[in-house]
């Protein structure tokens, strides 16, 4: 669920404190940075012990999607009486429709990338979102790309490079060499792995467009994309078992047991998560918080690496460290020109 309104933070004054000294900016901060990381961490657990449970993540994601979706829409309809039909212009219909396709789709094609990328590989090329993002911006206002974006560009090219290991680069190095079957996986998880990131970065774009000139309510672009991901899910599971020919035992065998109830449960926990991080984003500096949320894959690179079979190797792990760079350097960028920009105001 979505809280429009930042909390109070109330705190009891003393004969020796006053007002003036107990201002929440400072336990704001550091609270921001606390929900950003824990909102991190829940999602990328969530993700990885649905995996090792062999559970169909879409299939996990069900009583997810259907909890969000019902709780956005008593929030919406009966506690803040929001109108979910209000008269909108053809362009904030547009928007919406092209925010919901691509942030669905988007975080659909992340979950189904990982039957095919470890999860640090898949993280990692999802957070070159953030510089999709930089230059898509760049050039939707005809900016000048700046000498940070063009870094962490090149950064993120090689990093990118260095996740995927093409046979054709790396064939020579014994100790990386991929097979020719596992290439082909890492290429398709690949190639959903970046469509879901450029979707992403087009989702943020998006959505800023529609908070900024049209005043859309935030809650109603999460109804939207909660109950759009609903539909895909159930379609593709309905898709999935009515072409078997054995129907019944497929839906015991995937359905009814104790690991899809886990499973299902553990991926509630990414409720949690998005409150989290609208939370976090209330109370941090944007930029600050996109280098905090990429702890995503540093949290994935220690799961993967602790306690899964498959462990990274050297150049994932250097990919990966490239990309985060990258991700500083962009956020970092833009802390400093808009504190320049505050100043100068």
């Amino acid at each position: 669920m979505e809280i429009d309104n930042e909390e109070n933070i109330i705190v009891p004054l003393t004969e020796q404190t006053s007002p003036v000294e107990l201002s929440p900016t400072i336990v704001q901060r550091f609270s921001g940075i606390f929900y950003a990381l824990l909102s991190a961490f829940l999602f990328t657990i969530s993700v990885f012990i649905t995996k090792q449970l062999e559970v169909e993540l879409l299939s996990a994601l069900i009583p997810r999607f259907l909890i969000q979706t019902v709780s956005l829409f008593i929030y919406m309809k009966f506690i803040k009486h929001y109108s979910l039909y209000k008269q909108s212009e053809k362009q904030e219909i547009l928007f919406l429709i092209f925010n919901v396709f691509c942030s669905a789709t988007g975080f659909l094609a992340f979950f189904i990338g990982y039957r095919y990328l470890p999860l640090p590989d898949l993280t990692t090329i999802r957070y070159t979102q953030v510089i999709w993002t930089a230059i898509i911006t760049s050039i939707i206002y005809c900016e000048k790309p700046s000498i940070p974006i063009i870094l962490a560009s090149l950064l993120t090219t090689v990093g990118v490079i260095c996740v995927a290991q093409p046979n054709f680069l790396f064939e020579k190095t014994s100790n990386i060499t991929i097979s020719s079957t596992d290439h082909d996986q890492r290429l398709i998880g690949l190639s959903i792995a970046l469509y879901a990131s450029i979707s992403m970065s087009l989702m943020i774009i998006s959505n800023k467009h529609l908070l900024v000139k049209y005043k859309t309510k935030h809650s109603l672009i999460m109804l939207q994309f909660a109950f759009v991901s609903l539909c895909i899910s159930i379609i593709y599971c309905f898709y999935k078992y009515y072409f078997l020919s054995d129907r019944i035992q497929s839906l015991k065998k995937d359905f009814f047991n104790w690991k899809y109830l886990c499973a299902s449960s553990v991926c509630l926990l990414q409720i949690i998560s998005s409150i989290l991080v609208q939370k976090a984003i209330k109370r941090e500096h944007p930029s600050i918080f996109t280098i905090v949320q990429a702890s995503d894959i540093l949290f994935s690179i220690l799961l993967q690496n602790i306690f899964a079979s498959m462990k990274s190797n050297f150049l994932s792990l250097f990919g990966s460290f490239l990309v985060l760079i990258s991700i500083l350097i962009i956020s970092g960028f833009k802390f400093i020109n808009e504190k320049r920009s505050t100043v100068r105001t």
